[in-house]
């Protein structure tokens, strides 16, 4: 039912920590928060899109 969303927002909080990352590279972000912050927000966006996949694996997303 709402498969193709949490993909979508998924995907969106993989680029977030993307982005949180390559910031902090270039020197722009200079907290541990940042990099705490990217880790999780990639980390939690794979779960994301790893259950949706389950879902429609199974035909119930």
């Amino acid at each position: 039912m709402l498969g193709p969303v949490t993909t979508r927002i998924g995907f969106l909080i993989i680029g977030a920590g993307i982005v949180l990352i390559i910031l902090r590279a270039v020197n722009w972000v200079d907290t541990e928060a940042a990099d705490i912050a990217s880790t999780l927000g990639i980390v939690v966006g794979a779960v994301a899109v790893a259950i949706d996949g389950e879902a429609a694996d199974r035909g119930t997303g």
